[in-house]
């Protein structure tokens, strides 16, 4: 801001004037300060008012936007304008699919179920938002729609689907625990895919020099899946013998391009009693994002650029079920309590869960989330 020359209208008479000019009375010193200082108070005010305007705003930003009551622990997956979850109907005893496009929220005519529906959503073959979902009636098995539910179509071969994703004309899911399996919409050209990899080696004890050893983990399990292009990222757990956390479960993310290249390691945690894990996974603009969830080691959002091969991070602050980033913003699905404790949604709760889209990140620089407890 420019000064407004204050100094040059203050500025004392030189000795020369004093010898040459008569004094000036009091009133005319005032008559000529009033109007300084009133201009002073004018701008002081306006840089209060502004300097207020200015937090409020940014606190009204950086609040979470509530965008709907949750009924049950559920998942969220977000695509451009499109968000999607599955939520419990306490008349009806079932869970049934919720959209969100445009603002507006919708159910569309997907069959309902006894336990909250698997969904995602991402552009179809057309560039069009589309659905993945699975349906259990019969036997649980992959299909897909349109986002009001038309058009829906079992995707061949997938039998005992879990975790579906939708990528352009792939889908990819976990058949059984750990299988990982990808196809064409119309069922072609399906092939299993990495998943869990099938050796670890660890240090078994400190020691001079320590004795690496390799095993296959125990109990592998695939807990999430999302397509982006020719990418796949993954969260896994499996139990190792290294007496690192808690029985040695170590959890993972990863990434596999879906052409079979090697996988990459991107986020480890060995899990303590802090019953630490990893929610997401979370494609936005080619930046993978995932969100450590745990009481012990705090709330953390995470993205990984996997091109230059760095990380950012951002404090976070609840307990979640479900995260799907748009932009610099997440959709949430929020819990209670700790998800994995048992902790339900209720209508009476002080903190009722909610779907809703997170504050801005205040990602800084980051190293690689690599934790042993």
């Amino acid at each position: 801001m420019r000064g407004v020359g204050f100094a040059s209208a203050l500025t004392a008479p030189g000795p020369a004037d004093m010898a040459t000019t008569e004094r000036p009375p009091v009133r005319a010193h005032v008559r000529l300060l009033a109007p300084v200082a009133s201009e002073i108070v004018r701008l002081l005010t306006a840089m209060l008012l502004t300097s207020v305007g200015l937090a409020w705003t940014a606190t009204a930003v950086a609040a979470p936007t509530t965008i709907a009551a949750l009924h049950g622990a559920t998942a969220v997956e977000a695509y451009g304008d499109v968000a999607v979850w599955s939520d419990y109907d306490a008349t009806e005893r079932s869970w049934h699919v919720v959209v969100r496009r445009h603002g507006q929220i919708s159910t569309p005519p997907i069959p309902t179920a006894q336990k909250a529906i698997e969904v995602d959503v991402g552009p179809g073959p057309s560039g069009v938002p589309t659905l993945a979902y699975v349906n259990c009636a019969g036997g649980c098995h992959l299909m897909v729609s349109g986002v009001d539910g038309s058009d829906s179509q079992t995707v061949p071969g997938s039998q005992e689907a879990k975790h579906p994703t939708i990528w352009g004309d792939r889908v990819a899911w976990v058949s059984g625990k750990a299988k990982v399996m990808i196809s064409r919409l119309d069922g072609s050209g399906r092939r299993v895919l990495a998943g869990v990899p099938h050796r670890r080696c660890y240090y078994k004890e400190p020691g001079t020099p320590p004795r690496l050893v390799c095993e296959a983990p125990q109990l592998p399990e695939v807990e999430a899946l999302q397509l982006y292009r020719g990418q796949l990222a993954l969260i896994d757990t499996f139990i190792l013998n290294d007496n690192v956390g808690a029985v040695g479960t170590t959890t993972e993310v990863r990434t596999e391009a879906t052409n079979g290249a090697p996988q990459r390691l991107v986020a480890l945690l060995g899990v303590g009693e802090g019953d630490e894990s990893w929610l997401g996974p979370s494609w936005s603009d080619g930046k993978l994002y995932f969100y450590e969830d745990s009481m012990g080691a705090g709330f953390v959002v995470y993205r990984f650029d996997p091109v230059r091969d760095t990380y950012l991070s951002a404090r976070a602050h609840t307990y979640l079920t479900g995260f799907s980033v748009v932009g610099d913003r997440a959709y949430e699905a929020t819990a209670s309590g700790d998800p994995r404790s048992g902790s339900a949604c209720l209508e009476d709760e002080i903190q009722p869960c909610v779907v809703r889209l997170s504050e801005p990140f205040a990602l800084k620089a980051s190293r690689a989330p690599v934790h042993v407890p």
